[in-house]
Parts: structure tokens; sequence; C-alpha cells
């Protein structure tokens, strides 16, 4: 059924699309041809042109394959953003194996997990994190260790039975003549990406993306915003590619666009010396954040940061919610709407969008993108579509949209139905058809019988003036089935003063929802990207 909104947006908004009938490799390949000169990265002030990237691309794939990696090997990514993850990926795609993204802040078994699951034999890693890969090792099939060497910590590695001595990446590549010529036969339906989840509600799962799933997702995302050609134009790329967010709208659209992709290793708000230097320096034309970074930029003197945030076409959001008060504050500074996102590993990155360059309501995640279905539906049964205004699942159905998860088929039943992906996140759509997301289904409490969404709560919480950080979560309750606990991270210099915090949740939230405990903390956990981790809080709070 066609929606209000689509009429009124109808301009910037094909409902269906043609889609790139080659797999990932060919975005580089095809840029590489038609714009040698374009500077692909930059990466410590160092730059490296498309023509050049495609050589080092070529290399190095030709040491895999010198090593034995071939079509549809695993082979597991632990890498920041950096030259040796862009070459590393698309070396990969070339010879038709898996790229297995896995988190850099992963460690012990959730690490040994993601690498048995994948079955993953060759690891490619930074020297930092070598220590964790061989703590583990022993219990992995991983018998192949690449290392982008950064301070010779490879040397210190104490190896002992049978663990494989790392390889250093520079070396490989020095020792390498020439790179192979074409590469593996490459269909759309082939595996590309194991994408492991944040484990935000349980252990890493991987989302088995294929070709056609990347390449569909890459090309909704970059009609959706439809600016024209801005030549090699920069993009920010502060989200990990690890990441599916940061994969999609830092790797893969700008190599398939022509972009100059700005390398930042650190996704640290307390870093916003090396972003601000990048801003002003480089001028990019789309900076893709999440919240944190958003709020950590526009928090400076508004004419530092008017200047900072002057170049930016493209001000996407996603991860998280963004607060109403961040989009006011850009949008005062730069006269433009800050575009939403929402999207799953499970989907290639998005399925909905704020309308390009109008932006949407203030709290949406916007509206379905190209060749994308969604609804809502009825927590009870999943099978009754919610009226507008109602509170259920939201299901989405398009070409981005995962496989399965990999080795886990009852997992993938569970979740996938008739080609309809239920996300397990809870949300309502509007009456113009405009979606907003409320919360995660399974952080959802049930207390003294009402449903209870915490995000409304941790909303509440973070209007405090004395809060920087807030979550709640159920616990289980003898008598209420489940008790609220709110965990409070508190501002630099604030007094502890819980019953204040208990008078301010009473006088602006219904009984109900009002917290039985207030735990203060340091910080509050959260994944690379921002996003909450109750699991751990859960872990954590008896």
């Amino acid at each position: 059924m066609e929606q209000p909104w689509f009429k009124q947006y109808a301009k910037h908004v094909p409902r269906t699309l043609e889609y790139p009938e080659a797999p990932v490799y060919s975005f580089l390949e095809k840029t590489a041809a038609a714009h040698p000169e374009y500077i692909a990265m930059t990466f410590n002030d160092a730059d490296t042109t498309y023509a050049e990237l495609a050589r080092k691309v070529n290399r190095f794939a030709a040491v895999l394959s010198g090593q034995g990696v071939k079509k549809g090997d695993r082979v597991a990514l632990i890498l920041v953003n950096s030259p040796t993850y862009v070459i590393s990926f698309f070396a990969l795609m070339k010879l038709g194996a898996v790229a297995a993204n896995v988190s850099v802040g992963i460690t012990g078994e959730e690490l040994a997990g993601c690498l048995n699951n994948s079955g993953a034999e060759t690891a490619i890693t930074l020297d930092l994190f070598a220590k964790n890969l061989y703590r583990v090792i022993a219990k992995t099939a991983v018998k192949n260790v690449i290392l982008h060497s950064v301070f010779g910590m490879e040397k210190k590695i104490p190896l002992t039975g049978d663990m494989p001595a790392p390889q250093v990446f520079s070396d490989l590549m020095a020792g390498v003549d020439r790179g192979i010529g074409a590469g593996a036969d490459v269909s759309l339906s082939d595996l590309a990406v194991l994408q492991y989840t944040s484990g935000s509600t349980g252990a890493p799962k991987a989302a088995a993306l294929t070709h056609a799933n990347l390449v569909a997702s890459t090309t909704q995302s970059d009609k959706w915003m439809g600016h024209g050609d801005t030549g090699n134009g920069a993009v920010l790329c502060v989200i990990p590619f690890f990441h599916v967010f940061g994969m999609l709208a830092g790797l893969l659209i700008p190599v398939s666009k022509g972009y100059r992709m700005l390398l930042l290793p650190r996704m640290d708000a307390m870093d916003i010396l090396s972003m601000t230097k990048m801003l002003e320096t480089y001028r990019p034309i789309s900076f893709p954040a999440v919240p944190s970074l958003w709020q950590a930029l526009v928090s400076l003197p508004d004419e530092t940061a008017r200047n900072q945030l002057s170049s930016i076409l493209v001000a996407t959001s996603g991860g998280a919610p963004a607060p109403a008060a961040l989009h006011e504050r850009y949008e005062r500074l730069t006269g433009k709407r800050m575009i939403e996102a929402y999207g799953l590993s499970e989907a290639s990155s998005a399925t909905h969008m704020s309308p390009y360059p109008e932006g949407g309501p203030v709290g949406s995640i916007g509206v379905p993108l190209p060749d994308t279905q969604a609804k809502i539906m009825d927590l009870e049964t999943g099978q009754r579509e919610c009226a507008p205004g109602e509170i259920g699942e939201l299901v989405v159905k398009g070409p981005q949209i995962m496989r399965g998860y990999w080795n886990n088929p009852e997992l993938t039943a569970a979740v996938l139905r008739d080609g309809w992906f239920y996300t397990r996140d809870l949300a309502r759509m509007d009456e113009n058809g405009f979606f907003y997301l409320i919360d995660r289904k399974d952080d959802m409490i049930i207390s003294k019988g009402f449903n209870v969404y915490p995000g409304q709560i941790e909303e509440v919480l973070k209007q405090h003036p004395g809060v920087k950080d807030a979550a709640v979560i159920g616990v289980s309750d003898r008598m209420k089935g489940q008790a609220i606990v709110a965990v409070v991270a508190l501002k630099e210099g604030e007094p502890t003063d819980r019953e204040a915090l208990f008078q301010y949740c009473k006088d602006r939230l219904p009984d109900y929802r009002v917290p039985k405990a207030i735990l203060i903390r340091d910080a509050i956990p959260r994944d690379p990207t921002g996003k909450l981790l109750r699991r751990v809080l859960r872990e954590n709070v008896s």
C-alpha cells in the first residue's frame, strides 16, 4: 500500500531500483579503471590513489592465494579502520573468499566462539590485538596469522605448542613481485561477509551476507541521497569497518562512488582533536556517525562547530536514536537536517532512513528504503499487523536481508519467516508511514502486569542536568515479576544523590515506570558504535 510520505517525497524516493549485476569487488575495479588518479584513502596524512589501491589489493590477493586461501574460505578480519583493512577486504572479495568481520573489542571465549563459528583458518589483525588472538588460538582452527605491525609486538609473542608464528603484512607485501590477474568466478549469490553482531543481547552471531545483499544495500543508500556527482569528495570514516554501518557507509559506498576515505582508527568522542583536524583539513562531504560523536562535535563553541560542519552534505546518524536536542543543535548550526538511519547486521546495514535532504520527524528512524517493505506485528502472536500508533515488533523484507545466521539453522528459522525478518526491535508506525523505534523486544520489562520500555525511562534520566548516561534493566522480582533497576553515570563533580534522582523520576513518570533501585556507576557499557549493552549490565547487577 502506498504510504502518504511517498507522495510528499516521491522525487527523492524511487520505489524500485536496478542493481549492478556484479559482485562487490567490481566497486573497486570500476572506480580504479575510471578514476585511477582519485585518492582512495588518507591515513596518517599519507594518500593512496585508486590505481595504487587496486595494485596493492592484487598483490595481497596473490599473497593470500599463495597461502592457500581460496573461494569460499572464511578469513577473520580483526582490524581497526586502516589501509590494511581496506586492502584485506577487497583482496578477499577478489578471491571469492569470505570476510569474517570481528570486533577488535571481543576477547576470550567470545573471540574463540566467533573464530570457531566461522571456521576461519586465517586471521588478519594488528599486533596490538595479537595477544587476544594468541590467548585463544589453540582452541580454534586458526593456523595462519597475518599482523599489521605497529610497535613490533609480534616479536614478543610467546609461542607454545603448535601455535603459528605471526607473519608481518608489510614483509609479505614486499615479498611478492606482482599481483594476481583475474579473480575468482564470483556470483551475486555467493557469500561475501560473515557479519558478527555486537553481542548486545547474547553471544555474537554471524549474519551471512551475500554479494547481492551488499550490492543492494550499497545501491539503496546511495540512490536515496541522490545529491549528484561530487567527484573525489571525502568521507570521514570513524565508524569501524567491522561494524555493518561502517562497512557500508564508510567503505562500500565511498569505493563505489570514487570518494576519498579519511581513515580514523579510533571511534572515541574523547579523540575529538583527530576528528576536528580531519574536518578542517579535508572538508568531507559525508560523515556517518553515532549520536555520541555528533554530540561531541556540536558541543564545540558555535563558530568552531559551524566551521567544522559546513562542508558536510550528508550528515547521517545511526547505531542508536539521536536525541531531539542533538537534531535541534545541528540544524541551528548548519541550517540542514540530520538524517536518521536504522539498520541491522542482518540487513547489510540500512532498512530505513529519513528522507534526504528534508529529514523526518524528530525521533523517527524514517521510512523504508527502495525495494524494502516494513510492517509492525503484534507481540502476542507475531501474525497480526498493528494499526498506526500501536507498538509491536518491526519486521522487514528486501534484497539486503541476510541469507541467514551462519551455522545456526534454528535461529534462522525463528527470525526469517516467509522472507520477512523479525528484527526483535519494538517500534510503531505513524499515520504518515514514518517509523519510530521504541526498544529491543528482549529488553522490555513486564512489571506489575505493565509493559515497560526501558528507553522511555532512560530518556527521562538523561534529561537530568547531573546525569551523563543512563540504562534501565529488569531484574527478577517475586512480587512484581520484574523490578525496574536504573544504572546511572553522573557527570564529573556531581554529588551522588539517589533520593533526588528518585524524586526526579517520580515527578515525570507514572508509578509503574519509576525504578525500584538506582545504581551509580562510572560508565555505562556500550559497544563500539555506542549501542547500549544491557546484557553486560544484567550480568553485573545482582
